[in-house]
């Protein structure tokens, strides 16, 4: 029963390698270890089918429910308005953590 708690789960994956390490590292940071695979495929694209040159991000199935949560404020935060920048009033995107045009940071802006 414990053995099955070490296996290696699918948590999440993406077309797009660096928003896969961008997972890796937000999961590593909450101190769960992390497995990429398939980011070997990302240079065979055109020669396989995109659905198959995924990269997925695997935890261990007893941090898996961790690793959900993680990715759903994750997943939130990612769907967050714009912000305007009170400093010169550029939209900037819900990414930025500071305005692309002055550098004001965003927490400082609220």
């Amino acid at each position: 029963m414990t053995d099955n708690l070490w296996q290696w789960c699918e948590v999440f994956n993406s077309d797009n390698a660096i928003e896969a390490h961008l997972i890796k590292g937000l999961l590593e940071q909450a101190n769960i270890d992390v497995l990429l695979k398939g980011e070997a495929l990302l240079g065979a694209l055109g020669e396989i089918p995109l659905d198959q040159a995924k990269v997925s991000v695997w935890v261990y199935k007893i941090k898996l429910r961790q690793a959900q949560e993680l990715l759903v404020n994750y997943q939130q935060q990612e769907q967050s308005t714009e912000w305007q920048c009170p400093e010169c009033d550029e939209f900037n995107g819900p990414a930025f953590q500071a305005c692309w045009q002055c550098g004001k940071d965003y927490e400082q802006s609220k």
